[in-house]
């Protein structure tokens, strides 16, 4: 018999909880797929209004935060960082760089996670520059899945 896809609820808390789930595991011919709805960054500085870039962090702040979510996710969900198989990071232009999406500082917070020591599995990625993601402060949102076998 096929296991069952399972689907898996945002937090209580989130205001999304009833648009998207946070992540979907799906059986495949001995394959567990996790697909992850976009990951975005967490307010680092609550003196700031969160409408600002200045309440998250600059691009490599905020990638850095979200791959650290990420690997919190994966673990709850059983899955690991060298589980992960496809990236895909959206990025804003930051004004500080003249409209232009701060890809170095995406790949600097990236390679902290991926392809090291620790993680040496490095998945598919794309990278994108989008106009604008929901909220105005945010310069990065991750998509990811993860794939074992077994």
């Amino acid at each position: 018999m096929a296991k069952a896809i399972e689907r898996y609820e945002l937090d209580a808390s989130s205001p999304y909880r009833t648009q998207f789930l946070e992540s979907v595991r799906v059986p495949v011919d001995g394959t567990e797929f996790l697909m992850l709805s976009g990951l975005t960054p967490p307010v680092i500085d609550r003196s700031v209004p969160d409408d600002r870039v200045q309440a998250y962090g600059d691009t490599e702040t905020q990638t850095r935060n979200i791959l650290k979510s990420l690997k919190a996710t994966l673990e709850r969900r059983g899955y690991a960082l060298n589980d992960v198989v496809r990236i895909q990071g959206f990025l804003v232009g930051d004004a500080r760089m003249g409209g232009r999406a701060d890809f170095q500082g995406f790949s600097r917070a990236y390679m902290e996670v991926f392809g090291t020591a620790e993680t040496p599995n490095i998945p598919v990625r794309t990278r994108v520059q989008v106009a604008g993601l929901v909220e105005p402060g945010w310069l990065v949102e991750i998509e990811a899945t993860a794939a074992k076998t077994g």
